[in-house]
């Protein structure tokens, strides 16, 4: 089942005509064996229903899936209805019948409508961008059972992605994104910061790590090039960069020749486990 699942993802990959949802999906294509790999870490089961906070156009649905098998049940949200869209087509196509996406902000949609509470939730690249990660946090916490799981793959501003041979223009493109998120209001230590942020938001830490990703230089340089470009109108209509510096950037992580390159790292992400006590 893993490697169908995989296989299926991987060819509407292939398949797919546009590029930010092309982007996405190779994200969550090259991010699968971590989410998999923490899922089996803290027990998820067959038969359990978990939520994906800010799915995007896939997320972390394929593999949850796969996880809680033909009996459990998948709610993705996600307040952008085009990725809504995108990734109720994406379910469909890859055969996840026991998966459901709705659209709408997290903190407003009502837990009914999500069929909370849940066994599971996680979330990536989600809370990176939340201005107020406690709120979020508590939020999320609403739509768990007692004693239910939140798994939180969220990326470290430092130390940026890296490749070997070092390619400049990975450091240059992570800082223009945080200098976004800061204009957007969030804090600047959001992710460093989230352990104690969860015991403020009544959420035991039960198991805390993290991880780079290593990627084929070809697939890496190109979705770091392409994160960039698809932010590049925000950034630039914030004042956050010129059009010029995005461009060089893009430019640099684009011409950096795969074959004269060993690997590409994903930025370092804090993999964060936490759970709704059982009382109080």
């Amino acid at each position: 089942m893993p490697d169908e699942v995989a296989e299926r993802v991987r060819r509407y990959v292939l398949d797919g005509t546009d590029r930010d949802l092309r982007r996405l999906l190779s994200i969550s294509q090259e991010a699968a064996e971590m989410t998999r790999a923490a899922f089996r870490r803290v027990g998820v089961q067959e038969g359990w229903s978990a939520i994906d906070c800010g799915c995007g156009p896939i997320g972390g649905l394929a593999v949850m899936a796969e996880m809680v098998g033909p009996s459990g049940r998948i709610v993705g949200a996600d307040f952008s209805g085009p990725a809504v869209q995108q990734a109720r087509a994406v379910a469909s196509s890859l055969g996840l019948s026991i998966v459901e996406v709705v659209e709408g902000d997290i903190h407003e949609l009502d837990s009914a409508t999500l069929g909370a509470p849940f066994d599971l939730a996680y979330t990536r690249l989600f809370l990176m961008h939340q201005a107020d990660p406690v709120r979020t946090l508590r939020r999320i916490a609403d739509l768990l059972r007692p004693g239910g799981l939140l798994v939180a793959h969220e990326p470290l501003r430092t130390p940026p992605p890296r490749s070997h041979p070092d390619v400049q223009a990975l450091a240059g493109y992570w800082a223009v994104l945080h200098r976004l998120l800061e204009w957007a209001g969030v804090p600047p230590q959001a992710v460093e910061d989230l352990p104690r942020r969860a015991r403020e938001a009544g959420l035991e830490v039960v198991g805390m790590s993290g991880y780079f990703g290593s990627m084929d230089p070809e697939v890496g340089f190109e979705i770091h090039a392409s994160t960039l470009a698809a932010a590049r109108e925000r950034a630039t209509r914030s004042g956050v960069a010129s059009e010029r510096e995005i461009d060089d950037l893009i430019l640099g992580l684009r011409a950096a020749k795969p074959v004269e390159h060993e690997w590409v790292s994903s930025p370092f992400f804090l993999d964060l486990t936490l759970r709704k006590p059982t009382t109080g």
